[in-house]
């Protein structure tokens, strides 16, 4: 069985987007979740910042054995610059990607040697 939701939120007068999907997913052998988001948020700029870094990345996972639960999240935030209407604007993301599985027996995740083969 499976189940998706989408829900769209923005604020026109703080420049602010918010997108998410979430995703259930049930089978034979797990349970899965995924959310997905991307928040934007637009600020005005006076100029363009000359040491505007790279975008950050976290990623992070985590296994439970006594709950046979498998956690993944990885994220991404930065920013970048464009015009509109002749005004410099700073536009400010961050997307994350959440999965959560729950493994239903009591065989935990499929070990390296049977996804290969």
């Amino acid at each position: 069985m499976k189940s998706v939701l989408f829900k769209k939120r923005s604020d026109v007068k703080r420049g602010r987007k918010a997108l998410s999907l979430t995703q259930k997913n049930e089978d034979q052998e797990c349970i899965t979740h995924v959310r997905k988001s991307f928040i934007y948020h637009v600020v005005f700029s006076e100029q363009i910042s000359p040491n505007a870094n790279q975008p950050q990345v976290y990623i992070k996972k985590a296994f439970d054995t006594q709950k046979r639960v498998e956690k993944f999240t990885f994220q991404v935030r930065g920013s970048f610059f464009m015009t509109h209407n002749r005004v410099l604007l700073e536009v400010r993301f961050q997307h994350t990607l959440n999965i959560r599985i729950v493994w239903k027996s009591k065989i935990f995740s499929p070990k390296k040697s049977a996804v290969l083969t």
